[in-house]
């Protein structure tokens, strides 16, 4: 599978752009969730079980 790599002729640097994209694009979601306020994921969390608002789907 290396030799492969190794054989690409000029095509190693798509692999490393894209591997590079790869790790920058989960860094940055990385630290984006680590920042993210704890309060705002608690209330999101409990969105789809509170039934705060009445559902004008129903019919009584």
């Amino acid at each position: 599978m290396f030799n492969q790599i190794k054989d690409l002729a000029g095509g190693e640097l798509y692999l490393i752009t894209s591997l590079l994209i790869f790790m920058v694009f989960f860094v940055i979601v990385g630290v984006y969730l680590l920042k993210l306020d704890k309060k705002h994921i608690e209330v999101m969390s409990q969105l789809p079980i509170q039934d705060n608002q009445p559902n004008v789907h129903e019919e009584d």
